[in-house]
């Protein structure tokens, strides 16, 4: 079974991930030798943060072990600790694991997409104010 494929199916005996996504050169296709595995995570809004960390932990070394990778080369970003860019970079190229389909993916998306619009139009606004 492709790597992949064994992430996904690692992912949805994880029922507090709502959603996740892989990101970077795993999507983009530059891998190499050394490649790691960058996961973007939204967990369950319920999940407190030291839970957070603790499951996050414990789903780096199921996911590790799953595929035999190092834990170290398994990359899990807690997208509710994420910086717009590193959410836009999400819900533009990644590609969803799990939860691809659930109105918490949907939501991220609107969110996200609303959010870099406002960022966008603020700068249009800035420059025009600037320009007068």
């Amino acid at each position: 079974m492709e790597p992949i494929e064994t992430i996904k199916r690692t992912l949805e005996n994880q029922p507090q991930v709502d959603f996740a996504v892989l990101v970077g050169s795993r999507v983009t296709g530059n891998t190499h030798a050394h490649s790691d595995w960058d996961i973007a995570i939204r967990w369950h809004p319920t999940l407190s943060w030291l839970n957070r960390v603790a499951e996050t932990e414990t789903l780096r070394r199921a996911i590790a072990a799953s595929i035999h990778e190092s834990e170290n080369r398994i990359d899990l970003i807690d997208l509710a600790d994420s910086n717009l860019a590193m959410r836009a970079l999400v819900a533009e190229e990644g590609r969803p694991l799990k939860g691809e389909n659930t109105n918490a993916w949907a939501q991220y998306l609107r969110r996200t997409w609303r959010e870099l619009e406002e960022v966008a139009f603020d700068n249009m606004a800035g420059n025009r104010h600037h320009a007068a």
